[in-house]
């Protein structure tokens, strides 16, 4: 990897770490969420800015080429996101179930208490 280019991906990832914060500043972006992005950013920082880290990770773990095994982790990492937000949505269903629930109940404890005036 060239210079040029791993120093712009090195200023890619600190302003992409630089949006992460004003999210979380702004309340846009819950800490929780947050330390796994970046997280993330500082895995591809230190990948970026280390020379040969990701070929000495590569022969490693195994791989033949550096692209495979970035597929791989690309994959996992999107695996892990997408169950991450079906828990969330799981979640948020229930909770919009038993909040609807509620509002019913209440909806029909004030007809009956109405229709006894």
């Amino acid at each position: 990897m060239s210079n040029t280019l791993r120093y712009g991906t090195a200023i890619v990832v600190v302003i992409f770490a630089i949006v992460i914060f004003n999210l979380v500043r702004r309340n846009k972006l819950s800490m929780k969420y947050a330390l796994v992005w970046l997280g993330t950013a500082f895995a591809m920082l230190v990948a970026v800015l280390i020379p040969n880290f990701l070929d000495f990770m590569a022969s490693l773990l195994g791989f033949e080429l550096v692209s495979n095994m970035l597929f791989l982790i690309g994959m996992l990492v999107l695996m892990c996101i997408s169950l991450s937000l079906t828990m969330i949505v799981s979640k948020q269903s229930n909770m919009i179930r038993l909040l609807t629930q509620e509002v019913s109940m209440l909806k029909s404890k004030e007809k009956g208490e109405s229709n006894h005036d």
